[in-house]
């Protein structure tokens, strides 16, 4: 059985899980970030994609990592370390941010998502589809526990 966590314990243990690095043991519990962000196609004159405000849920399951990204498109993604015969995930969490990068193993397509430790600043790409051709889009802004 879990543990039940009000808001402020929730916001208390991730401010610590993102500072000092998640538990060694299994958890489910799903936190929740607040960001926005973002979004522009470098290869393409740096076209920017309008502002948004995206909910995270961020997740620690074992020795893996689930970022779900939820709000206005083309910023909705969800993100894993797991490898699979689907997708290629990785886990890039070191001392300064927590981080996933996901490859599609059909098409080659990538997706990255960095949350810092220090300030909850967000930064990644992802590949979209933009007028019929895949375009990197990059991603950046400012969270903040939800």
């Amino acid at each position: 059985m879990g543990v039940r966590m009000n808001k402020a314990a929730k916001t208390a243990f991730l401010s610590l899980a993102l500072q000092l690095g998640w538990p060694s043991t299994a958890t489910a519990e799903i936190f929740n970030v607040r960001c926005s962000i973002e979004g522009s196609l470098p290869a393409l004159e740096d076209k920017k994609f309008p502002a948004a405000e995206v909910s995270i849920e961020i997740q620690s399951i074992g020795n893996n990592l689930y970022f779900k990204m939820q709000g206005a498109k083309p910023y909705e993604m969800f993100i894993n370390t797991l490898t699979t015969d689907q997708f290629v995930g990785k886990n890039l969490t070191n001392a300064a941010f927590m981080g996933i990068q996901q490859k599609t193993v059909a098409n080659g397509e990538m997706r990255e998502l960095r949350l810092a430790r220090s300030n909850m600043a967000l930064s990644g790409y992802a590949d979209i589809l933009y007028q019929r051709k895949t375009q990197r889009m990059s991603l950046q802004g400012q969270c903040k526990p939800a």
